[in-house]
């Protein structure tokens, strides 16, 4: 009888700690996603040019360090009311410095065909189209500082 009154007592703290702490995670959002380049200025000209971004804001903007906020949208308003998760374009430590690695940047595109040739005319790197197990369409391209961006396409 001790065992199960224990083993009530022990579900009933898991439940109220899960309780406790669910409505706190549930609260957690991916706010940017920051992609480190050499020159701020240029590869916000890419991200405009391959992906028809604007930009929102520049929190940062001396002359050792930029950060530039892009996020969707043909226009700086339809950019700043957009949705969408925004791209923080930040300065490098050290501008001859490679790419460092991460997590590739993921957009959604309405045509996988034209994004890649939208990424190649902006001065990227191209990639071939795939299909998933899931049925998405998926290619692998670059901006022109070699940072991954994996464009998907839903079928």
């Amino acid at each position: 009888m001790k065992l199960v009154k224990a083993s009530l007592a022990a579900l009933a703290l898991a439940a109220t700690t899960l309780a406790i702490a669910a409505p706190a995670l549930a609260q957690v959002t991916v706010r940017s996603v920051r992609v480190l380049v050499a020159d701020p200025e240029v590869a916000a000209k890419f991200y405009s040019t391959a992906f028809g971004m604007s930009e929102t804001r520049r929190p940062a903007n001396s002359a050792t360090f930029k950060e530039i906020v892009l996020n969707t949208g043909a226009t700086p308003e339809a950019a700043k009311a957009a949705k969408s998760t925004p791209i923080v374009l930040a300065t490098r430590r050290a501008k001859d410095e490679k790419p460092l690695s991460m997590a590739a940047l993921i957009l959604e595109v309405p045509d996988m065909d034209k994004a890649i040739a939208a990424v190649v005319a902006a001065g990227g790197k191209g990639g071939k189209a795939n299909k998933s197990a899931e049925g998405l369409s998926y290619a692998m391209v670059a901006d022109p500082e070699g940072n991954p961006i994996e464009l998907l396409l839903k079928q």
